[in-house]
């Protein structure tokens, strides 16, 4: 039984690696055009021999244009290249990421999502690559701080006294900005990717009431006291009408306005509708006329007085006590709240987003450290300190060059079976640099040289993903053949049959008997409207009847005669119609003259048959669409024969029998 399955496996093996068609100098295995045939049929139905034969017919066409696609160097335009590239991007992408963190990432963000949190923070300041000296002391400043709290020491007012983020302090009015009331390291409320990854993991990973440990982001060192938690609020359409304190408000101007927002306050419990009252008492001149409505926000948008007040309102159209904020005072109006959804309907945006966000990066340096490890990756300090020496700070002025023959020799990293010189390290640096606020030369180059090394890394593995991946590979040349055969499908049949008219009519006089009109009436109506009443429309019709009737007038007269009166509106047509087209033009008898006449609505319908019309050939404008769809079919006809022969083409029977 085993031996059998081996004889099974290996015939299938052999299968896949014979070639089955040649055309021109490329051959096409069995199991390339297996591939593809099954991308293009149900996999799971039997394989029906018949459809075997006439998917490989197709399939031969198909490589045949590529073949003349490339003989007409599609292929070589810069246009084609970069479209296929930036297709080529997209595909790698994937292999770039590892799906195992940004799922994990993805689970993560979404039980985040389910819940809001309010915190308040203190900031010491301390660049990303700041000297180990000045990290040290921030990061005792900050420790210190945090000691004293857990003493028990107000946050607030530690905040208040130490915090770095301006808006800690009460800041006075200047030319550009009125006077704010320092907020105390009160943040508000925020939920998931309100904030930088690892500040937001701290906000999570702490308990309300609790201080967080010393937490590093890119701005610096904080330490956060969670104030509240909340089930998430979502996204939340509401309303307010607005009471604005006057500037330099007095004691008695505070006391008139809030009289002024209990007094509407009162008339809301009254009864009184809502919109009337925010157009005729809010201050908010923007959102008065609407109503009051706001734009839709989230937890983050606004201050947390007013945040507190819209947690509150569980129903649309509940509206809120009168609630105080920094700006004056507020009653707001719950209009809708779109929580979050399930995961599953929220797991693709989601993922896009953990995509995008700097968390983001972990998915990457996964992948990075895993090719450092594939390609044995190795670094040289030594040749790496050498060439650091050479570097100085006109590199933050975008202006540092330096001489060949002062550059280190030897190796600063290796991988596979490459080896990359200081002088690679140096056209790098020299090429990236920009002009900047110096920093420490030292971790500068480190980091430079991290990146180096990453970019170095990845940019090979994407080099070698066709070799690595065949079903890679197999997408690219898919997307690169049907680039071209669009481009030139386009050229020879779609877009030459719409240009090309001349064609186009010679096509339509050999096809044109397909396209036949049935017998048909060819009808003269005449409508007249604007009868003052019913007894008016059967005068009317009298005297029209009269005038063709008895004394011979035209159609044509008659409308010329009624036209005289500008109360009527007279409209006469002359058509060619078909059985079942026009109910009043299938009573005419099929005798030319005959007349059907009617007064329906103080409306006067009067038909006449013209003529009668045998079957002909539907001009061209009227089946135009069909003709030119019709002229594509037969140009590709034509363009399929002249490549069969104009390409040789090759099929290995014995192959396809045992495909079969």
């Amino acid at each position: 039984m085993a031996l059998a399955a081996i004889s099974i496996s290996g015939f299938a093996q052999d299968l896949n690696t014979s070639p089955l068609l040649t055309v021109g100098n490329e051959t096409i295995t069995a199991g390339e055009f297996l591939n593809i045939y099954n991308k293009n049929n149900v996999q799971s139905e039997a394989i029906d021999p018949k459809t075997i034969d006439e998917y490989l017919e197709l399939f031969i066409n198909f490589r045949l244009k590529v073949k003349d696609a490339e003989a007409q160097g599609l292929d070589t335009l810069k246009s084609f290249k970069d479209e296929l590239a930036g297709y080529r991007k997209q595909l790698a992408q994937p292999y770039f990421t590892d799906e195992t963190v940004i799922d994990q990432l993805t689970k993560e963000a979404y039980e985040r999502s389910l819940t809001d949190i309010r915190a308040s923070h203190i900031l010491i300041k301390c660049q990303a690559d700041a000297l180990p000296a000045d990290t040290l002391a921030a990061w005792k400043k900050i420790s210190d701080i945090r000691k004293k709290i857990v003493k028990g020491a107000d946050f607030a007012k530690m905040a208040a006294e130490n915090s770095e983020d301006p808006s800690a302090r009460d800041r006075e009015a200047g030319r550009q900005h009125p006077a704010m009331k320092g907020n105390k390291g009160d943040l508000g409320f925020f939920t998931v990717f309100n904030m930088v990854y690892p500040f937001e993991t701290a906000a999570y990973n702490t308990k309300v009431g609790e201080i967080s440990p010393v937490v590093r982001t890119d701005f610096g060192y904080h330490i956060l006291k969670i104030t509240d938690r909340r089930p998430a609020l979502g996204r939340v359409t509401a309303a307010h009408i607005f009471f604005t304190f006057p500037k330099n408000a007095t004691a008695a101007d505070s006391s008139k306005i809030t009289a002024r927002v209990d007094s509407v306050y009162a008339k809301l419990k009254a009864g009184e509708k809502w919109d009337e009252l925010a157009e005729k008492y809010s201050d908010d001149k923007a959102s008065a006329p609407k109503g009051g409505l706001l734009p839709p926000f989230t937890c983050n948008r606004l201050v947390p007085e007013f945040m507190n007040a819209v947690y509150q309102l569980q129903s649309p159209e509940q509206y809120s006590k009168p609630v105080l904020t920094t700006y004056g005072w507020h009653i707001i109006r719950l209009v809708e709240k779109k929580l979050p959804g399930a995961f599953e309907e929220t797991k693709n945006d989601l993922s896009q987003r953990v995509k995008r966000d700097n968390r983001g990066r972990q998915s990457q340096e996964v992948v990075v450290n895993r090719l450092k490890a594939e390609y044995n990756l190795k670094e040289y300090g030594s040749v790496l300190e050498k060439t650091a020496q050479i570097v100085t700070d006109s590199i933050f002025k975008a202006t540092w060059s330096v001489s060949p023959e002062v550059i280190p020799t030897g190796v600063v990293f290796s991988y596979a079976d490459k080896k990359v010189t200081p002088a690679d390290f140096v056209a790098y640096l020299k090429k990236n640099q920009k002009k900047q606020d110096p920093e420490n030369i030292q971790i500068y180059i480190a980091k430079k040289f991290k990146d180096f090394v990453n970019e170095t890394i990845l940019a090979y593995e994407d080099s070698q993903l066709e070799a690595k991946y065949p079903d890679f590979k197999a997408l690219v040349k898919e997307y690169r053949d049907g680039i071209l055969l669009f481009e030139l499908t386009d050229k020879l049949v779609w877009t030459k049959a719409v240009k090309d008219t001349t064609g186009l009519r010679n096509f339509y006089q050999t096809v044109k008997t397909k396209y036949m009109w049935p017998d048909r009436k060819q009808v003269a109506i005449l409508t007249v409207e604007g009868a003052a009443d019913a007894k008016n429309a059967d005068d009317l019709m009298s005297k029209i009847t009269k005038w063709i009737d008895k004394k011979g007038k035209s159609l044509q007269w008659v409308r010329t005669e009624l036209m005289k009166d500008s109360t009527l509106k007279v409209n006469l047509t002359e058509e060619k119609y078909v059985s079942g087209e026009n109910p009043m033009v299938d009573q005419l008898e099929n005798i030319e003259g005959s007349v059907v006449k009617s007064t329906t609505d103080n409306k006067i319908t009067w038909a006449t048959l013209s003529k009668l019309v045998k079957p002909e050939p539907k001009a061209l404008e009227e089946v135009k669409g069909l003709v030119t769809a019709e002229y594509q079919n037969q140009l590709e006809k034509e363009w399929i024969e002249k490549l069969r022969k104009q390409y040789p083409y090759t099929i290995d029977r014995s192959v396809l029998e045992k495909i079969k």
